[in-house]
């Protein structure tokens, strides 16, 4: 019995104990539900005040109203201030082909922010916009005063000027007349050529960056040591269709056909031909293959062009040498063959320097590395942490659009292998950034695609190395390079080393362009170049309409541009 009555009240004790805990649980969760319930109604109610100070600061930016009133609600206990030295933007024009040079500061001021804290929350009305950062991070409340539609950027800045802190109900005006930063007297519309970049220092950066990339599509880059975001926006890529079987694109290039000895084998040989209507060069070649130079032309050998040329600077013919048609030259025409021939001359104005890619292609380069579908095929071995064609001990790799459509690797460097890329009727893009070295190997593309390659380095073909496209249709195949891309596409006399390369390539700039023995069907467009022995040059007249760069190359553009800056005080009412 004893023993009985003292498990009694021993349970007793033991329900009393569960009973004060679970009160003192409901008091302590149910104060912190209380007080996080509070917290986040007065953050929303602080959000909200910010939200309307913000229409009110542009009602009097922008020269609506001389002065507003604002309130900026929430917590008793929070803190509200103004912060003239809070955040800046700089906006700069830079060199499109070297992006840390800079050619014209536009803009580089504080901006400013009316900030609201309350613990770990704070909330922000910074360069017309409105933000909010707290433990998980910042974010956009209200887009900031940047606007871009189509290829026009419209960035009419707010800035913020008072002294310290401020109590709930403020007064704002404007602290002087606006400023036209773009276009003024010493810019204007519309923009030629540049990157235009815009850079954000604020607490609130990783908001800001993600405005840019939502609202403009651009390329964002973010630095989190410093709390900066930055967008560039660049001009467009304006690039006529490849019109010419060789285009020399500089005034200071050269360009040259060397033919030597007898026979069509050793001839520096231009022709044409048309893929249009599906026919190859077999079934449709022509007598229209066009030289176009802004440079000199010479001539010499049994170097032959079926169709006219077009200098910007002299034409001199030499040897055998034979235009069938006109020879257009603009400072000089030289015959100095006895055996020269040509159908005519007449003397021009000039001839326009081809657009330099450089710009679109670096840009392309930097999109691919960042974003690519390398992880969705076992054709490129990634396990280095750089990227190459997985050959895996055979001979032959394939990369097929079935698996992705934007490829990024450090090198090709092939040696007596295949590389299959089936298009199946998609654009393909794989930009290069150490170059293309092909040694008796192969390049083919299959379907009836597009493939777009980028390099940053330089396009070498030799021992019988050839790039392919069905019905040597060239609209297939494009190759781009930079400054620093030289091309190189030299085979030998014996027909197992001659070189054959179907599509366009399109390295303007400081580029070399030199070939012999082998025979490109398409069209190019480079610096100085030079064709030697055994060298045919067969022009695709397809060409004539076909898109030269991609229709959304060097996006997001920029044409026209509206910078201003206003600044307004805020202080007690």
């Amino acid at each position: 019995m004893r023993c009985r009555g003292q498990s009694e009240v021993l349970g007793f004790i033991l329900l009393l104990g569960l009973v004060t805990a679970g009160v003192t649980g409901v008091v302590v969760l149910g104060s912190e539900a209380v007080s996080d319930t509070r917290q986040s109604i007065t953050s929303g109610t602080a959000e909200h005040a910010m939200t309307q100070f913000d229409s009110k600061a542009s009602l009097v930016a922008h020269g609506d109203s001389s002065s507003q009133s604002a309130t900026l609600a929430g917590s008793s206990s929070a803190t509200r201030t103004v912060d003239p030295d809070r955040g800046w933007m700089n906006v700069t024009i830079r060199n499109e082909s070297d992006s840390d040079q800079i050619e014209a500061q536009l803009m580089n001021v504080t901006l400013g922010a009316v900030v609201y804290e309350d613990g770990e929350t704070t909330i922000a009305y910074q360069g017309g916009g409105v933000w909010r950062s707290d433990t998980g991070g910042s974010q956009m409340v209200s887009p900031p005063e940047f606007h871009y539609r189509g290829t026009t950027l419209t960035l009419p800045l707010v800035t913020v000027d008072g002294d310290g802190s401020v109590n709930e109900d403020v007064q704002i005006t404007q602290n002087g007349p606006s400023e036209n930063v773009y276009p003024n007297g010493s810019y204007s519309n519309p923009l030629e050529n540049g990157k235009i970049v815009v850079e954000v220092h604020s607490e609130f950066y990783a908001a800001w960056a993600r405005f840019f990339s939502e609202r403009t599509g651009g390329e964002v880059t973010i630095d989190h040591e410093n709390e900066t975001a930055t967008i560039t926006l660049v001009t467009p890529a304006e690039t006529e269709p490849v019109g010419a079987a060789l285009s020399s694109s500089a005034a200071g290039d050269e360009l040259e056909l060397s033919g030597g000895g007898s026979g069509e084998d050793k001839q520096a040989y231009v022709d044409s031909y048309n893929s249009s209507g599906g026919g190859n060069y077999s079934t449709t070649k022509t007598g229209n293959g066009t030289v176009r130079a802004a440079g000199d032309v010479d001539m010499s050998g049994n170097a032959k062009i079926l169709g006219n040329i077009r200098s910007g600077g002299s034409i001199s013919l030499g040897g055998s040498a034979n235009i069938t048609r006109t020879a257009y030259w603009t400072t000089g025409f030289n015959v100095n063959g006895n055996k020269a021939e040509y159908g005519g001359e007449e003397q021009i104005s000039g001839v326009e320097e081809a657009n330099d890619v450089t710009p679109f292609v670096n840009n392309r380069l930097d999109s691919l590395a960042e974003d690519n579908d390398n992880a969705k095929t076992s054709a490129i071995d990634t396990s280095s942490g750089d990227s190459y064609l997985n050959f895996s001990g055979s001979d032959s790799v394939t990369l097929s659009a079935d698996d992705g459509t934007r490829y990024h690797l450090n090198k090709i460097d092939a040696d007596s292998k295949e590389i299959v890329i089936d298009t199946n009727g998609e654009e393909v893009e794989i930009a290069v950034s150490g170059g293309i070295s092909l040694d008796g190997s192969t390049i083919r593309v299959e379907g009836d695609g597009v493939v777009r390659f980028y390099l940053d380095d330089d396009l070498s073909l030799s021992s019988g190395a050839e790039v392919t496209v069905p019905d040597e249709r060239s609209e297939g195949m494009w190759m781009y390079g930079t400054t620093n891309t030289d091309v190189s596409m030299e085979g030998s006399s014996s027909e197992e080393n001659h070189i054959r390369f179907v599509g366009v390539v399109y390295a303007t700039g400081q580029s070399d362009f030199d070939v012999k023995h082998m025979d490109l069907y398409g069209g190019v467009i480079a610096g100085d170049m030079d064709v030697g022995n055994g060298g045919s040059i067969h022009y695709d007249e397809a060409l004539e309409t076909a898109q030269t760069l991609p229709t959304d190359a060097a996006v997001p553009r920029v044409t026209y541009l509206h910078i201003s800056t206003t600044e307004i005080r805020v202080e007690n009412d």
